[in-house]
């Protein structure tokens, strides 16, 4: 942790201790000792456990959403914006996996005010995804499965996969994006063969 601030070292004790004991099961003192800080030195940057808490999911739900709307504003066609969607998150997740333990878990220890953010931008991740499965739907691609369904079905794959996932392992994050990728597309499109499907939307790249 050299060369971080001390601000900056609390985030990174209690992201580790939240993702590992739980928020409940993580103590101020025990965020203050391992960051080497006291426990007054904690609260001259927090006012709260609670607020470190918002800070980690917000901040990372922030960069994720800043990199999803770069994808999306591509002019790319929807199958090969999609794709990166999902080459994205295989990749930034693979990275972040106490992030995501947080996300997933603690959600119900925000305060309301905070829950209520934490809720919204979760609701602005699933929309950015609707819109690209709406896109395909538009060009006659995509089955006839529910969109919405759809979106969550995406990200209840991409969270999961966080959970066995090695990024150390033989299978490289970006080769992991694109078996989900494929897996996705496979379900979904209506010929099942997203290289197929490219041919038919050439009107996106001409």
């Amino acid at each position: 942790m050299e060369g971080i601030s001390r601000r900056e070292r609390l985030l990174e004790v209690a992201r580790r201790l939240f993702a590992s004991r739980g928020f409940d099961g993580t103590s101020v003192r025990r965020i203050a000792e391992e960051a080497g800080i006291s426990v007054a030195g904690m609260f001259h940057y927090f006012s709260s456990k609670e607020e470190m808490l918002f800070e980690i999911m917000d901040t990372f739900m922030d960069e994720g959403l800043r990199r999803l709307k770069e994808i999306l504003d591509r002019p790319d066609d929807p199958i090969q914006k999609l794709k990166q969607v999902c080459k994205f998150h295989a990749e930034y997740f693979a990275g972040h996996k106490d992030h995501l333990v947080i996300l997933s878990t603690e959600g119900k220890s925000l305060s309301p005010e905070h829950r209520t953010i934490f809720i919204q931008k979760q609701r602005q991740y699933v929309e950015a995804v609707r819109k690209v499965l709406e896109d395909l739907r538009e060009l006659g691609l995509l089955k006839e499965i529910d969109i919405t369904i759809l979106a969550f079905l995406f990200f209840g794959m991409v969270l999961w996969t966080s959970r066995w996932y090695n990024p150390k392992g033989r299978v490289p994050p970006e080769e992991l994006g694109e078996i989900l990728s494929e897996v996705l597309l496979g379900g979904i499109l209506r010929d099942g063969k997203s290289s197929g499907a490219c041919d038919r939307i050439r009107c996106f790249g001409d």
